[in-house]
């Protein structure tokens, strides 16, 4: 029988470039750091932070984003003629590698996470029937919906596997089910490489996730002119409207110019909770930090999570110049 570590066709992305370095006459040489002791308790705490972190950035994908192309050529999920349902991939992979859509990565992801190799590495009974390529009918999700649902059944049977594997067993070589490029590693070092293709993966899908969300209006036109630092905001504002509010949503954004153009026009800074002060101590902008005193910010104003003051924040973030300023204001 022909295992998946052995047939690049039943192989997902990441597991391709494995692949052709088993095609190599070298064996991989792992870190030190791999054989380390770590108990099978951090093992799954560590898989559930990443898989928590994962399922925050998918909320609210909706179709138009999850095949959105933001370049030109971009790999993706299609229709075939026949109605069926298949990913861009070749293999050996092009160079350099086409971009690919949200529903390209998120099949991939569903594959790491579904894929049969996980149980036979671990050596545990497998749990129920693999999700991606392996899966007896590998079409990918047509929809996010649909997608986010079967990654979240793929994660579960990723889960499933960890969680039968002993703690000693984890110490113990992944042996010859994985073929040379894995043989000489350890389980614990295979469930790592596997947190990693979660994180870098799940990260590119964040990544593009931001991408789409800033090529696209706001709900609020007036917030997003403030999230962009649009200085012309203020040639549009009446008196009244320069508010402490904008001052602090400019300041949370990092648009300095744009703080120092609203206090100019006679806006308050805020006096209470995260005020822009904190924001501006704890970036460094000193002129904006010595504007924002002498129009009123309070320096002793805690903001409401670490209960800290502006000085504290320029102190726990390194910046000297600033605490300098707090330190000649209480002279």
């Amino acid at each position: 029988m022909v295992t998946r570590a052995h047939n690049p066709r039943s192989l997902g992305r990441a597991a391709l470039n494995d692949f052709r370095y088993r095609l190599s006459p070298q064996v991989r040489a792992f870190p030190a750091w791999y054989d380390r002791h770590v108990a099978q308790s951090e093992f799954l705490d560590l898989s559930d932070e990443v898989w928590r972190r994962i399922q925050r950035r998918l909320d609210g994908l909706s179709d138009e984003e999850y095949f959105w192309e933001p370049a030109p050529g971009c790999w993706s999920i299609r229709r075939r003629v026949d109605g069926s349902w298949f990913a861009d991939s070749v293999f050996p992979r092009p160079e350099p590698e086409p971009f690919t859509t949200i529903a390209w990565r998120l099949w991939h992801l569903i594959d790491m996470y579904g894929e049969d190799r996980a149980h036979r590495w671990l050596d545990v009974e497998a749990q129920g029937e693999a999700f991606g390529l392996d899966a007896p009918d590998p079409q990918p999700p047509q929809s996010a919906a649909a997608a986010i649902e079967m990654l979240e059944r793929a994660h579960d049977r990723w889960e499933s596997h960890l969680a039968l594997a002993s703690e000693v067993s984890m110490q113990e070589l992944v042996g010859g089910v994985a073929g040379p490029g894995f043989a000489s590693a350890t389980r614990a070092a295979f469930v790592l490489h596997m947190f990693d293709e979660f994180i870098h993966h799940g990260a590119e899908i964040a990544l593009l996730r931001d991408l789409w969300r800033w090529q696209h209006p706001f709900e609020s036109s007036r917030m997003e002119r403030i999230a962009r630092g649009d200085r012309s905001l203020v040639d549009t504002l009446p008196q009244a409207g320069f508010t402490a509010e904008l001052v602090e949503q400019a300041a949370a954004y990092a648009r300095w110019d744009l703080v120092a153009d609203l206090v100019r026009g006679g806006a308050p800074p805020t006096t209470s909770g995260t005020t822009p002060l904190h924001y501006a101590a704890g970036a460094g902008e000193v002129e904006v930090v010595r504007m924002l005193l002498e129009r009123g910010a309070d320096p002793s104003a805690a903001d409401p999570i670490y209960r800290a003051t502006p000085r504290r924040w320029a102190e726990f973030l390194n910046q000297p110049a600033v605490v300098a300023i707090f330190d000649l204001a209480d002279s």
